[in-house]
């Protein structure tokens, strides 16, 4: 009788503890979920400022007189990711990996690119590098 309580207390211990490995899969698999949806709303934040920022700069451009000359600088990755710069005929388009952000802006002569970008307004045309 002694050796079927501990053969029964052994079974017991060995259930409880597959079911708390389970358990604890379960909430690792949902953890790392959440994670990659959290970096995947990171990319694309990143993306949606540096789209602003640059949609912000030629604004400024095709607002003020002519004459306006400005420096502005584009990092060359975004938390440290690779990502492109698009420049279509009414728009810019920053992606990364698993995110994307277009804006609209007015026409440009040039294209933004990364490092420094110099922009001018000269006769109301506005002028990119």
């Amino acid at each position: 009788m002694v050796k079927h309580i501990k053969a029964q207390l052994a079974m017991e211990f060995v259930l409880l503890l597959s079911i708390s490995f389970f358990v604890l899969l379960v909430f690792l698999k949902a953890t790392e979920d959440k994670v990659d949806d959290l970096n995947d709303e990171k990319e694309f934040v990143l993306a949606k400022d540096l789209a602003y920022k640059i949609q912000h700069e030629i604004n400024i451009a095709a607002q003020v007189k002519s004459g306006y000359n400005r420096t502005f600088f584009i990092p060359e990755k975004l938390d440290n990711k690779d990502y492109t710069i698009t420049k279509t005929k009414d728009g810019i388009t920053i992606a990364l990996k698993n995110s994307e952000f277009t804006v609209r802006i007015p026409e440009i002569n040039g294209t933004v690119v990364k490092g420094n970008n110099t922009i001018k307004n000269i006769g109301g045309v506005i002028y990119l590098n």
